[in-house]
């Protein structure tokens, strides 16, 4: 029996099928949006990486930090306001204090602070290394945040005093106030810390992983859920305790969100985005093509928005149910932030900012 090779370029063909064809069949049953209802307003491009996740002021101006050094500031319409060149790296979100000031950490060790417009009003070096987290205002005015080299800093904005609770490791974690008067805050020692409002340690809780970014989430008076490099979704009390934990089987970067119908969204470096019930077990789960390091958020109708390295944005029912996606021009890091007039903006890791025009269609159908 003679055997005969197929010739070199039908085996190619063959190859290119499983390749690219497949994997689209895979994908195939997901919808896009249709352009109806999903419009760009205006994009932008830094230079950089885009990790800093932009928040809106009360005008939904649009602030947000890059790794080319510069802190943008925008209408919301996507027009740029002005710009303010730092000398590190701005990796940190920015944050919006009682007195309506910005207030966003940069590589350089500096706190700067501006109006909406982007007007330099102070800066302030608390000598604790470089910033990676928001900042967190105390209901006493103390700002508190993490820092690569000294610990968990308290400082007073007024005179720049500051009390510093010392951790051998990197404090990565995005603080919160839980409860009103509660500070919780996660690192890289792979433990959450707990603080009065007058910076007085009450609790710690040990973790298998390192707390990166994820914030603790308010669920129900005293409680909250927050995400671990030890590939769990942790629900806490304000005591010290962990009520319980949901095991994924990728890293979570993700800070939880909480439902109207109190279930708890979250991605996962496994690729799935979770819906759990209350109590903290599973109720569905989505998967998508990469890791899902972005945060989940929520326009006023109840639909829930995804980003994931797959360079999608994923549209969700509060059920859990699929309603389709969107492809932006890079790999999606940093949350998005929904502003009133229902437009979202969401940053990538390869340097765009995109304005999102979102029509309000999805939850009259669920």
């Amino acid at each position: 029996m003679i055997k005969r090779n197929l010739p070199f370029p039908f085996k190619n063909i063959i190859l290119l099928f499983f390749i690219y064809l497949i994997p689209q069949i895979s994908y195939s049953e997901e919808p896009l949006l249709p352009i109806e209802f999903i419009r760009v307003i205006k994009t932008f491009k830094t230079e950089k990486a885009i990790f800093s996740s932009p928040i809106a002021t009360w005008n939904d101006n649009v602030i947000v930090g890059s790794h080319d050094k510069n802190i943008y500031f925008f209408t919301k319409d996507g027009n740029l306001i002005s710009k303010y060149q730092t000398e590190g790296w701005v990796h940190a979100s920015p944050s919006i204090l009682s007195d309506s000031s910005i207030a966003i950490g940069s590589y350089d060790g500096f706190i700067y602070f501006f109006n909406e417009n982007g007007k330099l009003q102070n800066k302030i070096k608390p000598g604790g290394g470089s910033l990676f987290t928001s900042i967190v205002e105390l209901p006493n005015r103390l700002l508190v945040f993490g820092t690569n080299k000294r610990g968990i800093i308290f400082l007073n904005k007024e005179d720049s005093t500051s009390h510093i609770y010392p951790i051998k490791k990197w404090v990565h974690g995005t603080p919160n106030i839980i409860d009103n008067d509660k500070l919780v805050i996660g690192s890289n020692d792979k433990h959450l810390y707990i603080f009065d409002k007058n910076a007085r340690l009450l609790s710690k809780i040990k973790t298998n992983g390192w707390i990166m970014h994820s914030a603790p989430t308010p669920l129900n008076q005293n409680s909250f859920a927050v995400g671990s490099y030890d590939k769990n979704l942790y629900i806490c009390n304000t005591k010290g305790i962990t009520v319980s934990s949901f095991k994924t089987k990728g890293r979570i970067h993700s800070t939880p969100l909480k439902l109207k119908n109190s279930k708890i969204v979250f991605g996962s470096f496994d690729r799935f985005i979770y819906f759990l019930k209350p109590d903290g077990t599973l109720f569905t789960k989505f998967k998508t093509r990469k890791k899902v390091v972005s945060s989940p958020v929520c326009l006023a109708d109840g639909t829930i928005i995804v980003g994931s390295y797959d360079k999608y944005l994923y549209f969700f029912s509060p059920q859990g149910v699929l309603l389709g996606k969107y492809k932006t021009k890079g790999k999606i890091f940093a949350t998005p932030v929904v502003l009133s007039n229902n437009t979202i903006v969401v940053c990538t890791t390869n340097g765009y900012i995109e304005f999102l025009k979102i029509k309000s269609m999805f939850a009259a159908n669920n």
